[in-house]
Parts: C-alpha cells; sequence; structure tokens
C-alpha cells in the first residue's frame, strides 16, 4: 500500500458545495415511467457542453456523446437538447453500422470502437439512455455475473476518458423505497455505479412538482434532495417549425428523498368511513383558527399518525383551498367559505414555537432573534396566541387528537 497513490476526488457535478457525481465513474439517473430522468440527463450533457454545469468542468465546455436507444434524436433528443441550451457542435451521436444498416450498440461487441472514438474526439460526458439497452437480449438481467460483466465496460470508459458514463435507468415497482435496489434487473447496476439519483413525481404537490435525490454516492455525501419541475419551452427545430418542449428546472431543496415518495405510495390508504371521520375531524380543527403552511400540516399529520397522503385525500373530501400569497413561494391551506388574505405575514403554526412567550392571557410580547413584536392574547396553558374561538391552535390539535396538549 505504501507504493499506491491515494488523492481526493474530483467532481464533474457538484451542487450545494458537495460533490454529487466524480470523474471517471458510472453515475445512474433511476425512476419509473414519465418521471423526467432523461430530461434530466439532457440538462446535464446541454450544461457540460456549455460549461456552466457547476464542478470540474465549469467554465470549460467539454464533448458530449449520446447515445439514444428508445427516443428519436430527431423528434426527442434534438430538441430537448435545444431546450435546454445545448451547444450542438459540441455532442456527437455514436451509431453501430452493419452492412450499411443503423444497429443497437452492445457494450459486449462495440466498447473498443467506443472507447477509441471518445479518446479521438476527447469526449468526457457520455449519456446512455436506457443503459439496459446495451446489455443484449440474450443476457439474463437478473443474473448478477452475467449483467456486471456487460456494465462493468461503462465504468471502465469513464475512467479512460477521466470523464462520466451516465446511464438512464428505470425502477420497478418495489415499494420498499430503496431505489438502488430497485433499478430494473440484476444489482449490478446499482452496484457497479458509484453515484446512484432517484427521479419522481411528488404526489403532494399541488404544482406538479418532482423530487430528484441522490440515493448512493460511494466517496461523497448523500444529502442531496431536490425539487424540480419539466417546464415547457418553445424551440425552433431545423425545419423551421416550432415545437414545445419539456426542460429540467431545479426549484430548490425538498424535504422528502424519492424513497420517500415510493414508500409513502406503498402503503395502504386504510380509508374507511371511521378514519375518514377521524382525519377530517382532526383537519377541521387544525384549520379553524385560520390559513396554515401545508409543509406544517404535514408534519402535524404525521405526529398525529396520519400519513400525507391522507390528508391530502382529507383536503380534498373538505374542500380545503391551497394557495400561495407569492409565486413562488410556500403553501396555505385554509377552510372552504374563507377568503384569501391579500398577504399573509406570520404563519398559523401548529408546531412548537421557537421563541418564548412572556406575558398572561392579556397578551404580551415575543421576544426571539434579537427583536421583539407585539402578540396576540396568550392561552394560560400553553402560551400559544388564541384564535377567534378563544382557544389555541395547540388545545384545537389537542382536543382533535385526543392527547393532552
Amino acid at each position: 500500500m505504501s507504493d499506491e497513490k491515494d488523492d481526493v476526488p474530483v467532481w464533474a457535478w457538484s451542487y450545494d458545495g458537495k460533490g454529487r457525481i466524480p470523474l471517471g465513474a458510472l453515475a445512474l439517473f433511476a425512476g419509473r415511467p414519465g418521471a423526467g430522468k432523461s430530461t434530466g440527463g439532457r440538462w446535464i450533457a446541454a450544461s457540460a457542453s456549455t460549461g456552466t454545469l457547476a464542478g470540474h468542468w465549469e467554465g470549460k465546455p467539454v464533448n458530449v456523446a449520446y447515445i439514444a436507444a428508445e427516443e428519436s434524436s430527431k423528434y426527442v433528443v434534438k430538441p430537448g437538447l435545444r431546450a435546454a441550451g445545448a451547444d450542438m457542435n459540441r455532442v456527437l451521436i455514436p451509431k453501430v453500422d452493419i452492412g450499411g444498416e443503423e444497429v443497437r450498440f452492445l457494450s459486449s461487441h462495440d466498447m473498443a470502437d467506443l472507447t477509441a472514438l471518445m479518446l479521438e474526439h476527447e469526449v468526457k460526458l457520455v449519456v446512455v439512455d436506457p443503459l439496459m439497452s446495451t446489455i443484449g437480449s440474450k443476457t439474463d438481467i437478473n443474473r448478477n455475473n452475467e449483467v456486471r460483466s456487460l456494465v462493468e465496460p461503462w465504468a471502465k470508459l469513464a475512467e479512460t476518458i477521466d470523464g462520466v458514463v451516465l446511464g438512464i435507468a428505470h425502477l420497478n415497482k418495489s415499494g420498499n423505497g430503496d431505489v438502488v435496489a430497485g433499478i430494473n434487473g440484476s444489482s449490478a447496476f446499482g452496484e457497479v455505479a458509484r453515484s446512484v439519483f432517484g427521479f419522481a413525481k411528488d404526489p403532494d404537490s399541488d404544482d406538479g412538482d418532482r423530487i430528484m435525490s441522490q440515493e448512493k454516492n460511494s466517496i461523497g455525501e448523500e444529502d442531496l434532495a431536490l425539487t424540480y419541475r419539466i417546464e415547457s419551452k418553445e424551440v425552433v427545430t431545423d425545419s423551421g417549425k416550432t415545437a414545445e418542449v419539456g426542460r429540467f428546472v431545479i426549484v430548490g431543496n425538498s424535504d422528502r428523498s424519492v424513497g420517500d415518495v415510493l414508500r409513502d405510495s406503498s402503503r395502504p390508504s386504510n380509508d374507511g368511513n371511521s378514519s375518514n371521520e377521524e382525519i377530517d375531524t382532526w383537519l377541521g380543527a387544525l384549520l379553524t383558527p385560520g390559513p396554515v403552511l401545508a409543509t406544517e400540516i404535514y408534519t402535524a399529520a404525521d405526529q398525529a399518525g396520519f400519513t400525507k397522503d391522507k390528508a391530502k385525500r382529507a383536503k380534498t373530501r373538505l374542500n380545503v383551498r391551497a394557495f400561495r400569497p407569492e409565486n413562488p413561494g410556500p403553501w396555505w391551506w385554509e377552510k372552504a367559505g374563507s377568503t384569501e388574505p391579500e398577504e399573509v405575514a406570520t404563519p398559523v403554526s401548529v408546531l412548537p414555537a421557537p421563541c418564548e412567550v412572556r406575558g398572561g392571557a392579556e397578551g404580551g410580547r415575543e421576544q426571539g432573534a434579537g427583536s421583539t413584536r407585539d402578540v396576540h392574547p396568550a392561552c394560560p396553558t400553553c402560551r400559544e396566541p388564541l384564535g377567534k374561538s378563544g382557544k389555541c391552535v395547540r388545545c384545537i390539535v389537542a382536543e382533535a387528537s385526543g392527547v393532552p396538549a
């Protein structure tokens, strides 16, 4: 070991100041159909080609190779790269031609030629969509040793070009929330890859948001969870015609991972009449004092033993209205028949307050974060602001849940 030279990883992609995809490695974008993983792959490719991808290549545009087996380069891939802002002169499309006929790329037959081509054109990022298409129909995709021998050459290619191979993969319908183990086929896909990201639609989003989270990072942290959207963008094709094409846009951080979404979706709803009545009563009482932040409702629901999905279904049954005072901005829920206020400056918190309230039931001043401000009369039991009903939110929640405040 004294003769072995060690070093720190170099990150092809960094986010929030931390490395996410290292150079010399195979990375995977995995999700169920329609999640947007291929659109995310085109965003990575476009950003690398223009030098805008945060990390080692930032400010240094690199050449990219895009291998697409299931999507049309003419109608899907190139328009998608246009929407993502790619430098088309830096994106190559490797093709395998046998006897004048284009055939599918197979890692068992074509890797040597591809490696030589990538070195010749100084390609640093290779996107393979989907990676499974390069395995071959005669391979038993559930046998680890067979699949590993066909996946490892992609990792070797990444090392050889001192770049990244990004494979797009599908997830099976397993509901245990393990994205790495849930990749279709053998576990070899997740084992060989150094970075794995999950993609999923967020069933709790009122705005069609989706979630991307890092589920494996062999030499870094796995704390990345992002909210993203597939936004429509108009592009002009080579024919001169225009088309509406989806593009990948990161909105911000998410408090849930793709594993959380998959686990929640697999739980039985158990929405019998008695169960409905319980959560409906709970949610109605929670919203009686006024609008409440949706994120706080989800947290309070979890503390009361209800899932987010059940809270969402109760919202529909009670005709609860969701609104945003500002867009972009957090979502609020309020009871049916209420009028949306022009501005909601202070949330009606259903969680413990981070400040200390001094004063009795007649009112007082709240002190915290180096400042004070007027507050409503406080509950003598919980020291929380009283609502219109004469009770604080904590007492109302306690009565609805049957748990002492």
